[in-house]
């Protein structure tokens, strides 16, 4: 009993020398044990909206090259340009101009075509085609200008002609009365002329024709055959031929 005792007691002192020594039994913290580390996982914020998907641009295997640079036309390739330019505007005026005339011709149109309109337009392709000989399409509608005047004159021109192989024949008339040799107009359009006389013959005929520079006054003045007689026979200059039979 007092063994247990004094043992008990020897160690109550142990125990008490080991507290005023300062050990423990505890674990000893040191200065970063003594703040705890906490360990967070970074976490993404929640999306609010939809990722939009990015594309990549890629070359478009179909589309052409980059276009070069403009060319500059050499002083040569000006000029045919502009030539160009000046002969397809005369073309279009030149068509314009045409189907205004056939309307006004075939009635649905009342406004008349300035006749110097088709001679302007004229002159312009004629110079057209002077500049350049191989440009046959310049020369074609030139000449359609012109007989576009004609169509627009041939009232007035006929009237006109007309009238001077009527005083052609009257002046001839008169030149030539006092060789009992009358002189008068026939046919349509007094389109034939005839000298009768009682003493005509075929060589009188055409030393008449020759002094009387009849054949050349029949061409200009339009005449289609002048007629020689003598009331029985007659001989007949066919101004087309220019030949008298």
């Amino acid at each position: 009993m007092m063994l247990r005792r004094k043992t008990i007691f020897l160690s109550g002192l142990g125990f008490a020398a080991l507290v005023a020594g300062g050990f423990t039994a505890a674990p000893i913290l040191t200065a970063e044990a003594d703040a705890p580390v906490i360990k967070t996982q970074a976490t993404a914020a929640p999306e609010t909206t939809a990722a939009i998907p990015t594309t990549e641009t890629k070359p478009d295997p179909d589309a052409g090259a980059a276009p070069e640079a403009e060319r500059v036309l050499t002083p040569e390739e000006q000029k045919a340009a502009a030539a160009k330019q000046v002969f397809d505007k005369a073309m279009a005026d030149a068509a314009a101009l045409n189907a205004e005339y056939e309307n006004f011709k075939r009635g649905r149109s009342k406004k008349p075509v300035s006749l110097s309109a088709f001679r302007s337009l004229e002159l312009r392709l004629d110079m057209i085609a002077d500049a350049d000989p191989s440009n046959t399409q310049a020369r074609d509608m030139a000449g359609m200008m012109k007989m576009r005047q004609y169509e627009i004159l041939q009232p007035s021109v006929e009237i006109a002609a007309r009238a001077n192989r009527l005083l052609y024949a009257h002046a001839m008339a008169e030149r030539m009365r006092d060789d009992g040799t009358k002189v008068m107009v026939t046919g349509a359009d007094n389109k034939a002329v005839r000298f009768m006389s009682p003493h005509m013959t075929r060589q009188m005929a055409m030393q008449l024709s020759e002094s009387a520079k009849i054949p050349e006054k029949a061409k200009a003045l339009q005449f289609q055959r002048v007629v020689f007689g003598n009331g029985r026979r007659s001989w007949t200059y066919d101004v087309r031929r220019n030949r008298l039979r």
